[in-house]
């Protein structure tokens, strides 16, 4: 659940949620849009069909747009869909970025709180620690 808070978060961080949104937004217009002018679109299913694999640069050609609107239509759906998988390569990135930072936090808490108790420590946990700050000096 935390890390889809974190999702979450970072595709509001990012404005994605509009452009997600928005997408949809269009992407349905379009598929209500299209059959009344492509008379090879007969209906919204096929329509829903032909822009999908439009935008997904798929395009099986079982559905053509031979009119100007319909092409238009065709075209801005087409780049919107690019941008949205663009965006949404960033937003995956970002959510890794995220997760790698909170872990790091995580663990330096942790060190810093052995640390902070090192007076209290046992002969055998200093040893444990000194071998893990070792490990960790030499992956850096």
């Amino acid at each position: 659940m935390k890390r889809m808070r974190v999702l979450w978060h970072i595709i509001r961080l990012t404005g994605a949620d509009v452009v997600l949104f928005g997408f949809l937004i269009v992407y349905a217009s379009a598929a209500l849009l299209l059959p009344r002018f492509e008379r090879g679109i007969p209906g919204l299913g096929d329509s829903l069909w032909y822009l999908f694999s439009s935008f997904t640069t798929i395009g099986f050609g079982d559905y053509v747009a031979v009119t100007f609107i319909g092409r238009l239509i065709t075209v801005f759906v087409a780049l919107y869909g690019i941008l949205v998988v663009a965006l949404a390569t960033g937003v995956i990135v970002g959510f890794y970025n995220e997760l790698l930072r909170a872990r790091t936090k995580d663990s330096l808490r942790e060190f810093i709180g052995e640390l902070e108790h090192l007076p209290d420590l046992s002969r055998k946990e200093l040893e444990d620690l000194a071998v893990r700050v070792r490990q960790r000096h030499i992956l850096d």
